[in-house]
């Protein structure tokens, strides 16, 4: 391991400058899910251990301080669905069991432990979401459809039904000093979740219209303030306008997940949403979607740049302020089995993130599950626990420390501004981004290098629109043998600019204050 902060002899690798004279996204937050694992830790665990999960989850003093925590509605698998849905971590409780049976608040009650530690260690953002409608409200009974239910597994004429039932879900967590800012109906329409062994359902863009028109005009007679996010489709692919699908893959239209099945259409997102003038009243002028498979670049499929260069050039055709949300990523796809903890894994996430947030201008950024229990690289936490009298045991990922990297120190209302001297290509061995935050008088750099040898940047600031000028900036590492550690601090030398080395196969960030002049 090289050095983390040094004054190089010779000339540095690479001369950057960050500018505040270029604006881009305003940040919202980064966040995680509960899903599935936080019931039955949250059940099971002592409080001890809640706690410390909590603390490296959500506070910044004792973790990576993220500032949004999805919170799943359950449909009530854990009931009806133990056959079709082996896994018990993968099945959910649900609030109301039958279309005339009671509330019971006393379930999901281990998700309602963190959804609360969450919000007592300062998470901003809380979204509730839902994979399935209701058992009761599903046409074959059960969380996630087949072959025999059509288009949706919502039983025909719900939609109200359903917009009720996520209401009274709304108002008894406002009641109880929980407000959710955001409430998500529909996870991934686009694909068909035929034995899916977890919770799903599918909905053709009519389908999708009628749920969250109605969800829509239920909320306008309540005072809740909660806000709709959609429509959470499953890839960056299947948001894109067919015009612009075929700028990237070269012909044809998306066809994969329920496009097969020949029940109508399970694309064209960004067109159905902020492109229709009466669904864009009803979600804003904000996408909310997965990045699976996105998260690769190979010769002729350069999903990291130009797959979302289309993107983001596909939502300001319908609106400059259209604003995009990653509201799931997990490593997928054939380097997604096999749990690993350490550095490889790490940058590849830390690279992901970085374009998405550079080049498809994410506002938000979020990871799918908190806590993973399962041989694969889809948690940021991994226990070997299964169920009570198990070993509590916590497992912290580098995954987990590199999204620190961001999340700790670009917090809500932050700004992205422009970061020149670094390739913008997805094989550039070191990228950097920066932020400012007017309100905290901070400016963040964060910086990947996930090549095989240190670093040594000259690092210029200018025109930050701060209410001062930043002379010191502290350093955070993570690679192999640190988990975001302060490093202590590099001090601007001459013309305002500073020295440092960033070490091979790291995430660094560089985070100062202003000095009043």
């Amino acid at each position: 391991m090289g050095k983390t902060l040094s004054k190089s002899e010779g000339s540095p690798d690479a001369v950057v400058t960050v500018s505040g004279e270029l604006r881009y996204q305003m940040m919202d937050n980064f966040g995680a899910s509960d899903a599935w694992s936080m019931e039955p830790l949250g059940k099971h665990w002592t409080e001890e251990n809640k706690n410390r999960l909590a603390d490296l989850l959500f506070s910044r003093e004792k973790g990576i301080g993220l500032s949004a925590w999805r919170f799943n509605i359950g449909a009530g698998s854990t009931v009806t669905d133990q056959a079709l849905i082996p896994d018990p971590w993968r099945r959910a409780e649900a609030f109301k069991m039958s279309e005339d049976g009671e509330y019971d608040w006393s379930k999901q009650s281990g998700q309602q432990w963190f959804l609360q530690a969450a919000r007592d260690r300062g998470v901003e953002t809380l979204i509730a979401f839902v994979n399935s409608p209701p058992v009761w409200m599903t046409k074959n009974g059960h969380a996630q459809p087949d072959s025999e239910v059509g288009s949706t597994n919502l039983k025909q004429g719900y939609e109200g039904a359903f917009a009720a039932f996520l209401l009274h879900i709304l108002t008894h967590f406002q009641e109880i000093g929980l407000s959710f800012d955001y409430i998500s109906p529909i996870n991934e329409p686009t694909w068909d979740w035929n034995q899916a062994w977890q919770e799903g359902n599918r909905y053709n863009n009519e389908d999708m219209r009628r749920v969250i028109l109605e969800l829509h005009r239920q909320l306008r007679l309540t005072h809740l303030g909660t806000r709709i996010s959609a429509p959470d489709g499953v890839e960056i692919t299947s948001l894109l306008d067919d015009a612009y699908y075929r700028q990237f893959a070269g012909s044809g239209t998306y066809s994969s997940g329920a496009n097969k099945l020949g029940t109508g259409q399970y694309r064209e997102y960004i067109k159905a949403l902020i492109g229709d003038p009466e669904m864009k009243e009803a979600v804003g002028n904000k996408i909310a979607s997965h990045s699976y498979w996105s998260d690769y670049s190979h010769p002729g499929d350069d999903r990291l740049v130009r797959l979302r260069r289309l993107l983001n050039d596909n939502m300001k055709h319908y609106d400059a302020s259209s604003k995009y949300w990653v509201t799931e990523y997990c490593i997928l796809g054939d380097y997604g089995p096999g749990r690993d903890l350490g550095m490889e894994p790490a940058l590849h996430v830390a690279r992901t993130i970085h374009f998405d947030l550079v080049e498809a201008n994410a506002a938000a950024w979020q990871w799918w599950t908190a806590v993973s229990k399962v041989d694969y690289k889809d948690g940021l936490i991994y226990t070997d626990f299964q169920e009570e009298g198990d070993e509590q045991n916590i497992l912290t990922s580098k995954m987990l420390w590199v999204l620190g990297n961001y999340s700790k120190f670009i917090r809500p209302g932050a700004q992205r501004i422009g970061l020149t001297g670094l390739g913008e290509e997805a094989d550039s061995g070191l990228l950097g981004s920066a932020y400012v935050h007017d309100e905290e008088q901070t400016v963040t750099v964060v910086l990947v290098n996930h090549g095989t040898r240190d670093k040594c940047i000259q690092l210029s600031l200018h025109n930050l629109g701060l209410n001062g000028v930043v002379s010191v900036l502290e350093c955070y590492v993570t690679n192999a043998g640190l988990d975001l550690v302060n490093m202590g601090c590099v001090k601007a030398g001459d013309e305002q600019s500073f020295l440092v080395t960033i070490p091979e196969q790291s995430v660094v960030t560089l985070t100062g204050v202003v000095k009043l002049n």
